[in-house]
C-alpha cells in the first residue's frame, strides 16, 4: 500500500529530476550557441507567468539561482591565471 509520505516523496524526487533535466538542457542550448543567457532569462520569467502555483514559480527560481553554477561547471574547470601555456 502506498503511503501519503510515498506519494509525497516520489512527487519531490519528480521534481527535483525535471529541475535537473531543465537546468541541463538550459546549460547545452547556451553551451551549443542555440540560447544566450538573456533568452535564457526570458524564458524563465515566461514560464513564471505560466506557473500556476507560489511553489512552481518557486522552483522556476531555483533554476534561475543555481543554472550559473551549472553553466561554470559544465564548462570545466576555470582556467588558471599561472597557466601561461608553457
Amino acid at each position: 500500500m502506498t503511503t501519503d509520505a510515498d506519494r509525497i516523496a516520489a512527487l519531490e524526487g519528480r521534481v527535483e529530476a525535471l529541475s535537473a533535466t531543465i537546468k541541463t538542457v538550459l546549460t547545452t542550448l547556451v553551451l551549443r550557441g542555440l540560447l544566450t543567457k538573456p533568452a535564457v532569462d526570458a524564458i524563465l520569467r515566461e514560464a513564471e507567468t505560466l506557473a500556476p502555483v507560489p511553489a512552481a514559480r518557486a522552483e522556476i527560481e531555483t533554476v534561475r539561482h543555481d543554472l550559473p553554477g551549472v553553466l561554470r561547471a559544465a564548462m570545466g574547470p576555470a582556467p588558471d591565471p599561472d597557466d601561461h601555456d608553457h
